[in-house]
């Protein structure tokens, strides 16, 4: 019997991560019943419904009318928990209504035989906002044959002028309502005073509060999903910027950023705060939402000494080598077991 796996989207990041390449590896693993597809088919004899971003009832009504083990995966909060939705300076907000997603979860869950997340904390959030307790993590792994590159950045010598990469969406920050977003006034002075001894580059747009400094801030226009693998390794970049504020929306975030930053051999530097999704980080790149401009340099050109890049990009080289989908695969494997 078919196995349906239903991605959110044909062609984002999290429908690739979550549900498309997933079903690539179980598929080459010699299961011949996956199916992928962005629709629910309810006349084909089906075994199991794995379905991403689940949150309307006219979805759940068509599943009740099917027999079969129903799985929800969700990798991001579309609904409240903690009484907190998504921050006003997300654009989603214009097009995804919370109280409408969490509604629909509490009228459908109870036909549901499990539900799957990506962090720890999204698990006990939802648990606590629906009462509803068998959820399991299932972090994001990246596919090593789209991932695995040369490891050859070590540094030699001093980095003396550091290429930093932003590849985050416009969600990030609140372009149309002037909001900085995950971007703190300690991390923007930083930039700004330090955009001469820097390669600063945007993937997709930049910022509004750069904007008068385009002309020296180089920006690469997005790509589909299967190549912004590749862009991101051809940027030869030497930090990853993974901002974010503290809020219960970033909390239930992946770390997806720092496993990107991890492929391409660049240092992560990431956000911390209570159950940030960078935990994980070395402590030379975690950087406070209170901490100044200065302060943010001293721990940067700190971090572009030899001894100390090495160290901690050896570090995120050990950690992405338990982090690949093809070792990981499993996981998906035993949850759509008859």
């Amino acid at each position: 019997m078919t196995k349906q796996l239903i991605r959110g989207r044909a062609f984002d990041m999290c429908s690739a991560i979550r549900m498309g390449w997933p079903s690539e590896v179980l598929a080459c693993s010699g299961d011949p019943e996956i199916m992928l597809s962005t629709r629910l088919y309810i006349g084909i004899p089906t075994s199991h419904i794995y379905i991403q971003r689940c949150a309307q009832k006219e979805m759940f009504d068509s599943m009740k009318k099917m027999k079969c083990k129903k799985i929800l995966d969700f990798d991001d909060m579309l609904f409240r928990i903690y009484g907190e939705g998504l921050p006003e300076y997300n654009f989603c907000n214009k097009f995804l209504d919370v109280d409408k997603t969490t509604e629909a979860l509490k009228y459908g869950l109870s036909d549901v035989d499990r539900v799957t997340v990506t962090t720890e904390f999204l698990k006990q959030g939802f648990i606590d906002t629906f009462g509803y307790k068998n959820v399991q993590v299932i972090p994001n792994y990246l596919p090593r044959w789209i991932y695995h590159f040369d490891r050859a950045h070590f540094a030699a010598n001093e980095i003396q002028r550091p290429r930093v990469v932003y590849a985050g969406g416009p969600t990030h920050f609140g372009q149309d309502k002037r909001d900085t977003g995950d971007f703190s006034e300690g991390l923007i002075e930083f930039l700004r005073s330090n955009i001469d001894k820097m390669d600063l580059i945007f993937v997709g747009m930049i910022p509004w509060f750069l904007e008068d400094l385009k002309s020296k801030i180089s920006v690469t226009p997005y790509v589909n999903v299967m190549q912004l693998p590749g862009l991101l390794n051809s940027l030869h970049a030497d930090f990853y910027l993974a901002p974010l504020r503290e809020s219960v929306f970033n909390k239930c975030k992946s770390n997806l950023k720092y496993l990107e930053a991890c492929t391409i051999g660049a240092i992560c530097l990431g956000s911390d705060f209570p159950d940030s999704p960078y935990s994980m980080l070395d402590e030379r790149a975690k950087f406070d939402w209170n901490m100044s401009a200065k302060e943010i340099g001293d721990k940067f050109w700190n971090l572009c000494k030899p001894s100390e890049f090495n160290q901690v990009l050896s570090g995120q080289y050990q950690y992405i080598d338990k982090m690949w989908l093809e070792n990981n695969a499993w996981q998906y494997a035993e949850l759509l077991k008859e």
